[in-house]
């Protein structure tokens, strides 16, 4: 039993077709490798990943680095950095007033201590980032002012300008920047101006000199490289490219029969193009083709613009239809219209809600005196003047309505503010209760203490005087009857005379 076949890689673009049929060079016309064929499933499956659709839905670009730019002339030595030797990118100033880019500066100190950083050119300690300073705006206008060369001149771009548009260029307009190929399972990079071709990166030959090379890179071959890249015209026997050779015919040779410019207005002369220059110079009609061309193409832009305009020209007039129809019904028997009467447009279900408010009834210019058995009905013009008065008064109720809700939340506001003072007052009577209640126990707490140190100090020398009490008892009772207050019994802090009523005072 054979084997089964591996699976291909995903990058792997041999196909069973390609792999059965197609071979290296053998005639004109054919690709060696051909273009991408059927995928195989793990190309499949590696396309439909998440990963993949991600990294397919924008073109991805690369900035363009300052120290790489190509500078039409040389930049003055006071703008080079002492690091990278080319124009400062992100300059600072340390505080020794030497210059340097950010980057580089960076990347010098990374061996050196957090601590221990000196200035590359003199060594001087730099202590804090206080003393990295930003350049004088003057020096970075002078670095934006330096002329410099698209980084893409290589590809083929011809753009020069200063350094501040380089990143606009690049990132936008240039094209010939490298973004990620189109294909799914391709991670090579083409051309910006390439990228709507799909995947160039597979194997073709060379119609000319048979060479094998890839498909991004055959038109640069047929321009430059190719040995065969020249033809003569079979016309005029001119030199030209191959690439060339159609373009060179419809515009150049001077032997390719073509019309006068005149054709658009009415001339019919046709000749060889030398023979049809000599004739438009006297020729009334390719004077005035010109300008007729200009009119055409003008009302072509007109015609593109007012295609959009008619068609909402049309869904307006049939909306204004629908809307007369309703207010105006041509039936005006049909029991299932709600509107009865359409010139009042208060006239609604007698079984429906009372509305809030009641629209004004419709206003008619006077019809002009016509003939008697001639029906009168109302011009159009006024039921558009109907409908007119119906959108004033809705936006004048609508107006109302709005300032009834304003007036609304003022009071509300104010009722709130009012409810929040009387709870603020309420909450500082109920404070000032609170206050009262704590002074007064804390009196009555310290009279307890008081009474019990008291107690606790007499008890030893009533023991020890207890025969003197029996006989000094008459005078001891007679100075505790005189005495005034609480009795002898409440060793507490005794209350004046005037105070005797307080006890009677309600908390």
């Amino acid at each position: 039993m054979s084997s089964p076949s591996p699976i291909p890689p995903p990058n792997d673009r041999r196909s069973s077709r390609s792999s059965s049929s197609a071979a290296p060079y053998a005639g004109d016309g054919i690709l060696v490798g051909g273009p991408p064929g059927s995928p195989s499933p793990l190309a499949l499956r590696a396309s439909n990943s998440p990963s993949s659709r991600r990294r397919h839905s924008r073109i991805v670009k690369t900035p363009p680095e300052f120290q790489s730019l190509d500078y039409v002339s040389a930049p003055d030595s006071n703008l080079v950095c002492l690091i990278c030797h080319t124009p400062f990118d992100k300059p600072v100033q340390l505080s020794c007033e030497h210059y340097f880019c950010r980057e580089c500066l960076d990347h010098a100190w990374a061996p050196q201590a957090s601590g221990r950083k000196t200035c590359p050119t003199c060594r001087n300690k730099v202590e804090t980032d206080k003393d990295i300073r930003p350049v004088p705006k003057i020096i970075e206008t002078m670095l934006d002012e330096l002329v410099v060369k698209c980084p893409n001149t290589k590809a083929g771009c011809t753009w020069t300008e200063h350094r501040v548009n380089v990143n606009d260029h690049v990132m936008l307009y240039c094209e010939y920047t490298p973004v990620e190929c189109s294909g799914t399972d391709c991670r090579l990079q083409i051309s910006q101006k390439d990228f709507h071709k799909g995947c160039l990166h597979y194997t073709v030959s060379c119609d000319d000199c048979h060479a094998s090379l890839m498909k991004k890179d055959l038109e640069e071959h047929k321009r430059n490289i190719c040995a065969n890249r020249k033809t003569s015209c079979a016309l005029c026997s001119v030199e030209v490219l191959r690439l060339d050779l159609k373009s060179h015919i419809n515009k150049d040779c001077p032997k390719h029969v073509i019309s006068c410019q005149g054709t658009i207005v009415g001339c019919k002369f046709t000749a060889e193009r030398a023979e049809v220059v000599l004739h438009e110079v006297n020729c009334a009609m390719a004077t005035m083709a010109p300008h007729f061309r200009e009119q055409q193409a003008r009302i072509e832009r007109n015609e593109a613009r007012m295609e959009p305009l008619a068609r909402k020209v049309g869904i307006l007039e049939d909306g204004l239809t629908n809307i007369t129809n309703m207010l105006y019904p041509a039936n005006s028997n049909d029991q299932s219209f709600p509107v009865t009467d359409p010139l009042d447009p208060n006239d609604t279900d007698p079984q429906a809600p009372t509305p809030d408010f009641r629209l004004p009834p419709a206003s008619f210019p006077p019809v002009p005196p016509g003939n008697e058995g001639a029906p009168t009905q109302p011009p159009f013009d006024s039921q558009v003047h109907h409908l007119l008065t119906l959108h004033d008064s809705l936006r004048e109720e609508v107006s109302r309505i709005a300032n009834a809700l304003t007036d609304l939340d003022g009071r509300t506001n104010m009722m709130i503010i009012n409810e929040s003072q009387r709870a603020k007052d309420e909450m500082l009577h109920a404070n000032a209760a609170i206050s009262s209640l704590r002074m007064h126990l804390q009196w009555l707490v310290s009279a307890t203490i008081h009474q019990r140190t008291t107690s606790a100090g007499s008890s030893p020398a009533k023991t020890a005087g207890s025969t003197n009490v029996s006989a000094g008892g008459s005078s001891a009772t007679r100075a505790t009857s005189a005495r005034p207050g609480p009795s002898a019994t409440l060793q507490g802090p005794f209350r004046r005379l005037s105070d005797s009523t307080r006890q009677d005072t309600k908390l």
